[in-house]
């Protein structure tokens, strides 16, 4: 209500944390006045002692006995002692307002900065450490896109495995222990997920590979897909978004009660992480393309790591990733086992040759979602899809080459370990696929998020 009643006036309703305030009372009340369209001055930061009985109201003598001895901000105590323990029913209440609370926080002022090294007695307080970069963004590869600032103060969606609590935390806070089963082992499983026109595309498929991962791995989630699914829209609805955003979804077993490999050291369900960023795709790779190498690091057999599942433990993926970025080219082709074609480090790999897509089988890759999509598609536009065994030769040759995944849907490849492929441009089969996509995107957001 009071929201409401503050927007028939103002655009936006300011927010200030009150650790800001003790803790940097200028910069604090400087953004605030520059926020309501009000001149700071310095007698703001000092009052004389006693009530304010035309402000104060009859809850005061209750309310205000430590204001009223105050005459400046303090600072919080450090000798604080802890406070006792909420009653079930308190906590129960907490956890209800804290969805809330965060998303007020998360939209709260940024104290500006004040020179400590004034010396005309009105600064009082501490200059505020100079935020963290958050994002550099990327100009070329498979996953380029430019920078946002929002992303600074975005809400995180985390379930803590121990309370069950879900919470919405801002990003800055958003931590978990340094026991927890994905930091210790990378044990877990993840999902990429985007968000078209306010709809999570393909969500349904996207969480039921991760709970085949998860089953694999003999973790129960600990929610049902439904739930997990509700926690992602909940997520992208407390951050406002609606369109060129993805999100990690990541599960890992959760807090270990000692680092140690074995599941039964595990306490509580598994911990969750929603973490949704306004990240836009990059136009500029879905023209000109990628170059691509091929890496030693081969696709592992299904005994020794399943590469069906989508686990935290991404080391040779990330293996290959380093070759490519050390020889300058935008990810690494991986072989199977056998000297075959299988997949890319974070992307699927398809060759066009005499008209014919072609692309690896299913035994030594990642079951991909957007790969599906874009066989169902390109067969839906008449053109022969197969999935078979094919050698770098192929690749060489090949007419046209491009990759797919969840972030830029459809990318041409224009190289590959040195070799121009095709004209060395974006072809007629990776264009006519690039625009059957992007309208099959428009097509799953009218459908809705019921289905």
């Amino acid at each position: 209500m009071l929201h409401a009643q503050f927007r028939k006036h103002r655009a936006t309703m300011p927010v200030v944390l009150s650790e800001d305030l003790r803790e940097n009372p200028e910069g604090t009340l400087r953004a605030l006045c520059k926020a309501i369209e009000i001149e700071f001055k310095p007698e703001m930061l000092r009052w004389e002692a006693g009530p304010r009985p035309e402000i104060d109201g009859c809850w005061a003598p209750w309310w205000y006995k430590t204001t009223h001895e105050s005459t400046r901000f303090e600072p919080p105590r450090r000798d604080k002692p802890p406070s006792p323990p909420l009653s079930a029913y308190l906590r129960e209440l907490v956890d209800e307002c804290m969805p809330y609370y965060q998303f007020l926080r998360s939209h709260a002022l940024k104290p500006q900065a004040v020179d400590e090294r004034r010396r005309d007695g009105a600064t009082i307080g501490k200059t505020p450490t100079p935020s963290v970069e958050v994002e550099r963004g990327s100009a070329s590869g498979t996953h380029a896109y430019a920078p946002d600032p929002r992303n600074a103060s975005v809400l995180v969606g985390m379930r803590d495995g121990v309370t069950g609590t879900f919470s919405l935390i801002p990003r800055v806070d958003a931590k978990v222990s340094v026991f927890d089963s994905g930091f210790v082992l990378g044990d877990g499983v993840w999902e990429g997920v985007r968000l078209h026109k306010g709809v999570l595309m393909y969500v349904a498929e996207h969480v039921k590979r991760l709970f085949q991962g998860a089953k694999a791995i003999d973790m129960d989630v600990g929610v049902s897909p439904e739930g997990l699914i509700k926690m992602m829209y909940d997520t992208v609805d407390a951050n406002e978004m609606h369109e060129g955003v993805h999100i990690r979804l990541m599960v890992t077993r959760g807090l270990k009660s000692t680092p140690y490999q074995n599941p039964t050291f595990t306490v509580g369900k598994p911990t969750i992480v929603i973490a949704a960023e306004h990240k836009a795709a990059a136009e500029g790779p879905k023209v000109n393309g990628m170059r691509l190498m091929t890496t030693h690091v081969r696709r592992g057999a299904p005994d020794v790591q399943d590469p069906a599942w989508n686990s935290h433990s991404k080391l040779n993926c990330i293996a290959a990733c380093i070759q490519a970025n050390k020889a300058g080219v935008d990810e690494s082709l991986m072989l199977d086992p056998h000297g075959f074609v299988a997949t890319c480090n974070s992307v699927h790999f398809f060759i066009v040759v005499d008209g014919v897509v072609l692309t690896s089988k299913r035994k030594y890759i990642l079951h991909g979602i957007t790969r599906d999509n874009v066989m169902r598609i390109a067969r839906g536009l008449g053109m022969d899809t197969r999935e078979e065994d094919f050698t770098l030769t192929a690749v060489y040759s090949a007419d046209e080459c491009f990759v797919t995944g969840t972030f830029a849907g459809v990318l041409p490849v224009r190289e590959v370990d040195g070799r121009k492929i095709g004209t060395g441009e974006r072809g007629p089969v990776v264009r006519r696929l690039q625009e059957a996509y992007v309208k099959e995107a428009d097509a799953v957001a009218r459908r809705g998020r019921g289905c």
